[in-house]
């Protein structure tokens, strides 16, 4: 996976038969977004900046209130797909034409992107929004300070028109960075984040992308859900607005209620290594749906708990015997098996999952000096929130993920 990002952070139960059924006579709009999966770097200070609080400064001129005005629903969305460990699409402020690569991020809440008033070598390096040049800027005069351990991210929060696909959101507020302290996006390949986690995340209570989408009434149904090919370098992965597609699962979708409304936050009942219960969920365990991180992360103990129950070789030895990591949730189980879990770092640290290979002794005879590692990361995200479990693209890419807000549910399918 060429260095891996952390950008934020999950989820749902039955009672969906009615739900999963067309109903008869009923015209449902779905828009798929296609995604890109780029390249990206293994950064502790992704880790600092998504579990670092931000701090919210208002100014003397801030508008009291937004006034949103109910648009028309689109009925067609043009779709993209990328390469790699992240996985990107566009988006578009002020015009369509004027389009950017962000992280779809269903573990944060704000949208960031950087600003033409930002000199530093992060937003250089990278496209930059210009509100002079659109006609439907709004100049809201909020500022975003964000400071973690290895920098500090500025932004000042104004609002624009948006447009995923030909889905146009007015009045969407965001955050423009105008000053970038320290490397976090310096050398990442996309321009910014589109939160998607609840409102009760984002930055004072504004709205973030798909909840001024339900406000607006754009979707027939509120959900949204991600498909995450790992088909590197090609245009086969896709968020689809306004429901899901069949055509990238098999199976049925099982669906977990969201036990906190901040993070897409489901609750586990255990976590096994072997169908064998290891002893870390005994009052069960959270675990978050997050989009925007690369790896598994877990609380610090209990990850080193699962790594030594795993016991997997430095020297991939033993990739043929590792054992099935399983994620226990409403009695579902959910298993990943070495192809899932494993990568290899090349002697230039270049990271190459297993699953990228078409068998096993293929990844096996690559190169000499390779060392084999597990796709996790510990982390210990506080309370209330945590301690919890992060389900990142290492799961998310195995499993189809469906987003409900009508039902504050999430639905989880093997991925074709």
């Amino acid at each position: 996976m060429n260095q891996v990002y952390l950008i934020s952070i999950l989820i749902i139960s039955a009672q969906c038969a009615s739900f999963l059924e067309e109903q008869p006579g009923m015209q449902n709009k779905i828009y798929s977004i296609k995604l890109e999966r780029t390249q990206s770097q293994a950064r502790k200070s992704f880790f600092d900046f998504i579990t670092t609080g931000q701090h919210f400064r208002s100014k003397s001129d801030i508008m009291d209130d937004i006034a949103l005005t109910q648009t028309t629903q689109k009925e067609s969305i043009k779709l993209y797909n990328f390469k790699n460990t992240q996985y990107t699409g566009e988006i578009s402020f002020g015009a369509q034409e004027n389009k950017f690569k962000v992280i779809f991020d269903t573990g944060s809440a704000n949208i960031w992107l950087n600003s033409a008033r930002c000199n530093d070598y992060g937003c250089k390096n990278h496209k930059q929004y210009d509100g002079q040049k659109s006609l439907t800027y709004e100049h809201l005069g909020y500022d975003l300070d964000v400071e973690f351990g290895t920098g500090e991210l500025m932004g000042e929060i104004n609002a624009d028109t948006a447009y995923v696909g030909n889905v146009q959101i007015r009045k969407q507020e965001f955050a423009e960075i105008v000053r970038e302290n320290g490397d976090v996006f310096a050398y990442s390949d996309f321009d910014g984040i589109v939160g998607l986690a609840y409102p009760t995340m984002a930055a004072y209570h504004f709205n973030p992308l798909f909840d001024n989408i339900m406000q607006q009434k754009l979707l027939d149904r509120n959900v949204f859900s991600f498909y995450f090919s790992r088909q590197e370098g090609t245009r086969t992965s896709e968020l689809t607005l306004g429901g899901w597609n069949q055509e990238h699962f098999v199976g049925d979708l099982h669906f977990h209620n969201v036990a906190n409304k901040y993070y897409w936050l489901l609750e586990a009942e255990n976590i096994l290594v072997n169908g064998k219960d290891v002893g870390i969920c005994k009052r069960g365990c959270k675990v978050i749906a997050d989009t925007g991180t690369s790896l598994i992360t877990g609380p610090s103990d209990d990850l080193y708990d699962v790594i030594d129950a795993l016991n997997i070789d430095e020297n991939c030895k033993n990739v043929k015997e590792l054992p099935t990591l399983t994620f226990v949730l409403d009695g579902i189980h959910y298993d990943l098996d070495a192809h899932d879990y494993i990568m290899k770092i090349d002697s230039y640290g270049n990271e190459v999952a297993y699953g990228s290979f078409a068998s096993t002794d293929s990844f096996l005879e690559m190169g000499a000096g390779c060392e084999c590692v597990g796709t996790f990361m510990p982390l210990d995200i506080p309370h209330p929130q945590g301690p919890a479990w992060i389900l990142g693209d290492t799961f998310l890419s195995k499993y189809y993920s469906v987003y409900d807000r009508d039902n504050d549910r999430v639905g989880f399918a093997r991925s074709k």
